[in-house]
């Protein structure tokens, strides 16, 4: 036996959680009549929902009170969209009416979520088929109703963005029976254009005013686009077919201008940030090169250049010193064995070669006779000895050896 002891406060939160974490309860489309219906100077709308054997309270606040048809009155069937929970002031538990429609509607609705799904089955609202919007258009397509307050709100902010987009408008009903061959005739003109991106969007409104963008040709040829999509279809409860197939959704018209350009003054404070982060960077470079000259300049050979080679001048002086000595030596050993030589050489001179007894004769054409047969008989030869020349005719000549 569970001994806690709980407060009423306490028990009614307990059970308001419990409804609240219920899945079945969350997102739940109820059918039933309205009786009791009472709308109350805050805006609120209560009333009861009831069948042949049951009722449950029902509550509709005013900020949703626009997602319900006109003229709504006690006997009504409808289907409303919500979700039960607890009101833990009073213990009670009640439907929370986020949208409403006539009954009449239910097998629309019945049909638009088979479209849902069969589409769904076929890949066509998959995350990977996203695409990324470009962030720098040049030019952006609007499909939207003419002269409509949601147009004016995305051309009004588009070019508040960046005054520089080139906009396309391609006008269309945007409600109504003829309004999915107006929207796909709009649809296939932007194609043709030389676009980045494609809004389709137009202002808020009930359920049934916004059928025209669940028609399964339109959101077919929508997922067939060459450029990204942006939806701009009803407000933030609002989804249509095409808010599926978009690459983008924005709840609002305005919201779909933000989704398709980067505002001008966001790439004015990114320049402005680039441009301080790039003062920064050079400064840190010019710093660190002045840093860097600094340390050389105070290396030794800057601050007194000829220390850095004046013992190299001192070796080469010394160098050249020891050179010039080593060169006066060897000239004065040559000098001497020159020297040496002279004695020799004036051995061997011709003045010597004659005082020695040696004589060298020579033909009429002062020509050194070498050998017997340079000279012939009868001519006459010079001869030269130790203090003269003798000049004598040849009157025989006998070879030696017999020859």
């Amino acid at each position: 036996m569970n001994e806690t002891i709980f407060s009423v406060t306490a028990l009614n939160r307990h059970i308001k959680q419990m409804f609240d974490n219920d899945f079945i309860l969350r997102g739940l489309r109820l059918k039933g009549e309205i009786s009791n219906f009472k709308r109350y100077p805050s805006g609120h709308i209560y009333f009861t929902l009831k069948d042949e054997e049951s009722s449950i309270k029902a509550v509709m606040y005013v900020s949703y009170t626009k997602f319900m048809p006109s003229g709504i009155k006690d006997g009504d069937e409808i289907v409303a969209t919500g979700y039960v929970s607890v009101y833990p002031q009073r213990g009670e538990y009640q439907f929370y009416a986020q949208a409403i429609d006539l009954f009449g509607k239910g097998n629309q609705l019945l049909e638009l979520e088979l479209l849902k799904k069969k589409l769904a089955s076929e890949g066509l609202f998959d995350a990977s088929r996203k695409r990324k919007i470009k962030p720098f258009p040049k030019s952006v397509g609007v499909i939207s109703a003419p002269n409509s307050a949601a147009l004016s709100d995305i051309k009004t902010n588009l070019l508040r963005r960046n005054p520089l987009i080139e906009l396309k408008i391609f006008p269309s009903l945007v409600q109504g029976s003829d309004a999915p061959k107006a929207l796909l005739k709009a649809l296939n003109e932007a194609k043709m254009s030389n676009i980045d991106t494609l809004i389709i969007g137009r202002g808020g409104g009930a359920s049934e005013d916004l059928s025209a963008f669940n028609d399964e040709t339109l959101v077919r040829e929508a997922a067939k686009f060459p450029v990204p999509i942006i939806s701009a279809v009803g407000h933030e409860i609002d989804f249509t077919l095409i808010d599926y197939i978009a690459d983008a959704r924005a709840s609002t018209p305005t919201g779909a201008a933000e989704l398709a350009t980067i505002d001008k003054r966001e790439i004015y404070d990114s320049l402005a940030n680039y441009e301080t982060r790039m003062e920064d960077v050079l400064i840190n470079k010019i710093n660190n090169l002045k840093q860097k000259i600094d340390s050389i300049k105070s290396r030794p050979f800057f601050i007194n250049p000829k220390a850095m080679y004046a013992d190299a001048l001192k070796d080469v002086a010394q160098l050249k010193e020891r050179m010039d000595l080593a060169i006066s030596h060897l000239i004065k050993m040559k000098k001497e064995k020159l020297t040496s030589y002279i004695p020799r050489l004036n051995s061997l001179s011709v003045d010597a070669t004659l005082n020695r007894g040696f004589a060298i004769m020579m033909d009429e054409n002062n020509k050194i006779v070498k050998d017997i047969d340079d000279v012939k008989l009868n001519t006459s030869v010079k001869t030269k000895v130790s203090g003269g020349i003798i000049t004598s005719t040849i009157t025989k000549k006998e070879k030696t050896n017999g020859k």
